[in-house]
């Protein structure tokens, strides 16, 4: 199972939800499969690209 993250700069990450989420990183989404989660960051990157 994952978590996506995200971090203070707005880069997203497929993190392992078994592992401590690093100081500074924000759980957007997730405890989810992988699928899930790459969907998701996937979506909000395109957000951002069409924020751009």
């Amino acid at each position: 199972m994952f978590l996506v993250l995200v971090s203070p700069t707005g880069q997203y990450s497929i993190w392992p939800a078994v592992l401590r989420v690093p100081a500074g990183w924000q759980v957007v989404h997730g405890v989810a499969s992988r699928l899930s989660c790459e969907a998701f960051a996937a979506a909000a990157r395109l957000d951002l690209s069409a924020a751009a």
